[in-house]
């Protein structure tokens, strides 16, 4: 079908696959997704009925407009960014292109290509990722595809949702900030928080009480200043047993909520990209205004690292003073 691949169906409006039954009008040649032709019953393309046209020869005219590739072995005329003619399956990269490409030795004896500079990792950019185009998958995350693109490829294969990242089990909340993960960043942050809580109010008590640490205020600050704390002291001690049975076990919870996000925080990545990228496909009314929102509202942030860092030990900080105001 490669010769309808990423043109649209005139029915539903949704890019054609490599993967899907279409059905072909025998008059014009105006393709149709097998239910888009089932539900219509007949080609409703009758404007070129009429004057005997062909859908073939108006793509390729449009596909030329728009800058299409032209194969030079069967002139077929291919989307703007193909690297393989639709047609013939022949190499549409110029030699400068081709020099570019990393050639990756596989254990069959066959050799994979891939552009450094191409998001899609050398795949077709018109590939079906559970109903979004690989292209617009590859533009939104951005940073990484090389990793990330062979993952999500995997997920929709297998069907299975289970992959290794160390970086969302130790710092999870900094992950999900990077990777603009919003509701995920602050959900694991808190969860994190609420964990440390018994070991947390067990340091502060175990510090209110030590006489180095008493001395050292006094001197430095007087008396009075060490009597602000007698409040909250007291309530910590009164609640020591409760803090230290508690400790192991919230310390075993937020293992546990590190070794769910370390196992499917890629898959959670993976179902919030299609999230998006079908979103922006769907509120879209170009494709120069769906790439400009892909690359906006995709990719990564390092500000989102720090403003998620200043949340964090913000909302700690907030902690240790709203129970020094209430117990003072």
């Amino acid at each position: 079908m490669g010769h309808f691949t990423g043109s649209q169906c005139i029915i539903c409006q949704r890019p054609f696959t490599d993967d899907d039954d279409i059905v072909v009008c025998p008059d014009c040649g105006t393709p149709y997704h097998r239910a888009c032709w089932d539900a219509q019953g007949k080609c409703v393309n009758t404007s070129l009925h009429a004057v005997g046209g062909s859908w073939g020869a108006i793509q390729q005219e449009n596909r030329l407009r728009q800058g299409g590739k032209v194969c030079p072995h069967c002139k077929h005329v291919n989307l703007p960014d193909a690297q393989k003619c639709e047609s013939c399956k022949a190499s549409l990269l110029t030699e400068e292109e081709e020099a570019q490409r990393i050639k990756i030795p596989l254990p069959d004896g066959t050799n994979v290509y891939f552009d450094a500079e191409d998001p899609c990792c050398g795949l077709p950019p018109d590939e079906n990722i559970e109903g979004e185009r690989l292209g617009d998958v590859a533009n939104f995350v951005r940073t990484n595809t090389l990793y990330y693109i062979p993952l999500f490829r995997r997920f929709r294969d297998t069907g299975r949702n289970v992959s290794l990242n160390l970086s969302c089990a130790l710092f999870p909340h900094l992950y999900f900030a990077y990777r603009k993960m919003w509701l995920m960043a602050i959900l694991s942050a808190l969860a994190l928080i609420i964990c440390s809580l018994p070991a947390t109010f067990s340091g502060m008590l175990t510090t209110l009480t030590n006489q180095e640490f008493i001395k050292s205020m006094t001197d430095a600050y007087g008396a009075e200043t060490v009597t602000m704390f007698d409040g909250l002291t007291a309530f910590l001690s009164a609640h020591e047993s409760v803090f230290n049975d508690l400790n192991v076990p919230m310390y075993l919870v937020s293992l546990a909520i590190r070794l769910f996000l370390c196992l499917f925080g890629n898959n959670l990545y993976y179902r919030f990209v299609l999230k998006n990228v079908s979103k922006i496909r769907q509120n879209s009314p170009t494709e120069h205004i769906r790439k400009a929102l892909l690359g906006s509202e995709g990719g990564t942030s390092i500000w989102n690292i720090l403003g998620c860092c200043g949340i964090y030990y913000g909302a700690v900080f907030g902690l240790y003073m709203a129970l020094m105001l209430v117990f003072m």
